[in-house]
Order: C-alpha cells, then structure tokens, then sequence
C-alpha cells in the first residue's frame, strides 16, 4: 500500500523562487530533515544507500514537512563487494563511486546532500557542471564560513575525505545552526514551577534539564520544547527546599540535596522522547539542611555539603550504595556552613566554598587539605573548576566572582560586573567565558582570562539563583525567584 503526501517536490518548489535559491535558514532546515531520514536508512541492518537524492525526490508538504520519494534505485550495503552491479544515478547528484569505481556507501548519500544543499544556497544546478561548486556567496570578501566548509567537505571526490556518517553531518549543521541565532536570544521558557527555582542541572546529552524549587519539587523536561517528562514531589515533605541537582557525568544517575537533611538518588530512565527518574537511595548522613551536591568525574562518587559545617562523600559499589558511617569520608574543615562542592576535573581534589568566606581544597581520598583560598570578604556561594583544572572561579555575597591559581591560591583577577551578590557560576565547556548569575537580575558572560563582559543577559524579573551551559556551549540556563527556567542563546 502506498502513502499519499499533499504537496510538491522540492525541485518544483525551488523553480517558484525568484532567484532559483532558497534563505540560508530554509536550507539548514532542509539538511537537518533529510539527515534524519538518511540516518535511519543508514542504521538499518544491513544499510540502505538511497543513492538517488535530488529534488526531484523530495517532497515538501505545505507546512516544510519533507519525505524521500522514488527508492528505485536504493540499494542494500553489502559487505566485501568492490563495486556495484549497476552504474546508476542522477548527473550532478550521484557520487564518483556510483559510476562504477567502487561500492557505493553511506557516504555516497552524504555526497548527494551535499550538491543538494549546494543546489539549493547557490540556485546552481550541479547536473551544469558535474563535481565542481563553486563558493557560497560571502558578502564584503568575508571568510568562508562553517557551512561553506562543511558542503564543500561533503562533495569531495575521494569519499574517505567526507564526513565519517551522517549522525557528523547532523551535528555539525546543529552547531552552525545555533550559531546563527543572535546571542542572548530566548530559546524555551519552562514555567512550570509554583515556587522559586534554586537548581538547574543539564542531561550529559544537552536533551533535558532538571530544576528543583523551594516548593520541593524536581522537574526533568526536554530542554527544546519545554515539555515535562517527569515531576518529583514528596507528600509529606511538601516544604523541603531542593537546593541542589546533579546528573551523573554517564548520564545514568542524578542527585538532589534538600533543606530535610536527605540526599536522593535516582536512576535516570531515558526513551528517545522522553527522561523519568527512578528513586533508589536516600541518603540520612548530614545533621543539617543540603546545600550543594557533585559527581565524581567517574560517576562513582558523590560529594555533598551541608549547614552542619562538613563535607560527605561517599561510593556507588556494583549497583548497591555504600553509605553506611564506616564507609563515608567526611571533610570538617570548615567553620561555617558548607554552600558548594565541585570535583576537580581529574577526580583527585574537592574545593568546597562555605559561610567561613574560604574555598578549601582538599584530596578527595585522604581529606587532606591542600590549599585554603582566603581572598572573599564575605560567604561563598558557588564555585566551579575551569575544565582544564588549573582555576577555580568562586562568587561571594561580596558581589564578585574571583578567578584564582589552584596550584598557588593566587588571584588572578576579581570580576566585579554584578551590583549584588553573586549567587552562581559556570565555565563554558571550552574554559573561555564564564556565566555569572546575581541578586541584580541579571546573568553575565565574561572573558575568563580577563574578565571582560561579553553579554548581559536581562530577562529574568527577579534575583537569579542558578545558571548552567549546555553540554555542547551554545545555551545557557538560568532559574530563579521569577519561578522560571530560561534556556538563551549562549554563543
């Protein structure tokens, strides 16, 4: 039985275009559509090679929804075979290889959506002038951009130059796409929240957040539509502040701390669509409110800091968590209460910030403290690692956030952009730029080596208790008294 798609194909759709081309927007949407679908026919066992992809076989519905049309020469990917049976193909379109030179592979379809996109940026046919593109338009002589060096990859002759997969030319065009968007723009706005938002954690993939409040819920919700997957709440715990969130680094479990004194420990259960957590520990060790917990590196590990002046950490052994007194390491170095806790990037060292106005840094096997940073007038509240472990960035009710040598303990600049105090940080996954959340409303991205302001972001109408960058750097989210999440453009 055959499906009837209302609409026409790209390439009647192309032929309305005054100038024969379509927006460079337009087009990237189209890449990530025809991505999806080959990356399905390339993941089924053994592969589908389209080997036929050009605009006369692509439908487009009225609304941009596309669909691959006319498989008559697709063909099934056979392992140690040289060449093709057949030399088949659409001039322009069809890859060296499908002229008889060898098997032809995934990356004979990569090819093909390559002159595509070409065809469809340029408005020059490829079947004029067979295996030759010419640049994309760069206006004022400006360098050639990601997108330019991405299609002109695809299309190279020899096809072990190409991407290695269509999952790599997904990626890429995701990134050129969200480098495209001006920065600060609001992406998602989650407003599911009844009560001020302390915590937001991001899914290692950049597919989900999690966010807790002062009303002791947990949310888990996809981080591009906003769309809820989960909630947590205790009945009889209705007033527990969850003051903290972290996803394992392998994705597969996530913590929370909260003013009862518990830290939970759930295991995250994720479908294509969707994130649910599943509760399998809870955590009585600390006498007083949870302010902040942390993964190991190796997600082995989970380091939590409270008001009763200590640091707890303790193990995950062969599924069964090993959290009896005798196998907990606690660190009492402080004389205040403990505000954050991060590991460094090597899993060696924990920097723990409290009320005391000091950030100790200690070995996370014997507790020994192996520096004391001083230089804060007033209770940190956040700390973080810059990811090659050679900084720590630490904010404070004083109003700043401080970048200081780990190795020496010495300042090497204060960031003193924010009016109030500042009440969270984080580096950029690549160490550049830091993001500084604050009491002023405001979020701020900033040079880390100098401390420059990049960017304020003002959409929040109340203090801003939490910030996190995407896995990938191009989205910043930030939460906090307004009751909302706001996920922006980060790059």
């Amino acid at each position: 039985m055959l499906d009837f798609i209302e609409g026409e194909t790209l390439e009647r759709y192309l032929a309305r275009m005054t100038d024969g081309r379509l927006p460079r927007e337009e087009v990237l949407d189209i890449g990530m559509q025809l991505c999806t679908v080959l990356d399905y026919l390339h993941s089924c066992e053994p592969p589908i090679i389209y080997r036929d992809l050009k605009p006369a076989n692509v439908m487009r519905t009225a609304d941009g929804h596309l669909y691959l049309i006319d498989f008559g020469i697709a063909r099934y990917f056979k392992p140690g075979q040289a060449r093709d049976t057949r030399a088949l193909g659409s001039p322009g379109y069809a890859a060296p290889e499908q002229y008889g030179r060898a098997q032809t592979t995934p990356r004979a379809d990569i090819y093909s959506l390559g002159a595509l996109l070409h065809h469809l940026l340029t408005g020059k046919d490829p079947a004029q002038a067979p295996f030759r593109f010419v640049p994309l338009y760069q206006p004022n002589g400006a360098t050639p951009d990601r997108l330019q060096s991405l299609l002109l990859q695809m299309v190279e002759i020899d096809a072990n130059q190409r991407p290695a997969s269509i999952v790599a030319v997904q990626q890429e065009l995701e990134q050129i796409i969200a480098a495209s968007r001006p920065l600060g723009s609001l992406l998602c706005t989650y407003r599911s929240h009844n009560r001020l938002v302390l915590a937001v954690a991001w899914s290692p993939d950049g597919t989900h957040i999690a966010s807790g409040s002062s009303d002791g819920m947990i949310h888990v919700w996809n981080a591009e539509t906003g769309q809820c997957t989960f909630t947590y709440c205790d009945p009889f715990k209705w007033y527990a502040w969850s003051w903290s969130l972290a996803w394992s680094p392998d994705g597969t479990y996530m913590v929370s701390g909260s003013d009862d004194t518990s830290v939970h420990v759930w295991r995250v259960g994720n479908t294509e669509t969707a994130a649910a957590l599943d509760h399998v520990y809870t955590y009585h060790g600390h006498a007083n409110w949870v302010n902040a917990v942390a993964w190991s590196p190796d997600s082995t590990r989970i380091a939590s800091g409270s008001d009763d002046m200590t640091v707890h950490v303790w193990q995950m052994r062969q599924e069964r968590w090993a959290a009896k007194p005798d196998q907990v390491d606690i660190y009492r170095g402080h004389s205040r209460w403990v505000e954050a806790v991060a590991w460094s990037p090597d899993g060696n060292f924990i920097a723990s910030g409290g009320n005391d106005g000091t950030v100790q840094v200690w070995h996370a096997a014997t507790k020994d403290t192996a520096l004391i940073y001083r230089d804060h007038t007033f209770g940190v509240n956040a700390l973080a690692w810059s990811p090659d472990g050679t900084r720590i960035a630490s904010c404070s009710w004083d109003n700043t956030v401080r970048v200081w040598d780990v190795a020496t303990g010495n300042t090497l600049f204060t960031y003193r952009g924010h009016d109030f105090a500042v009440n969270a940080l984080a580096w950029s996954p690549d160490g550049t730029r830091i993001a500084s959340a604050s009491k002023d409303k405001t979020v701020k991205v900033w040079d880390a080596a100098i401390g420059n302001t990049l960017f304020t972001y003002c959409g929040h109408s109340s203090w801003v208790y939490a910030v996190a960058w995407s896995p990938d750097g191009t989205r910043i989210a930030s939460a906090g008294n307004d009751k909302t999440v706001q996920i922006w453009q980060a790059v």
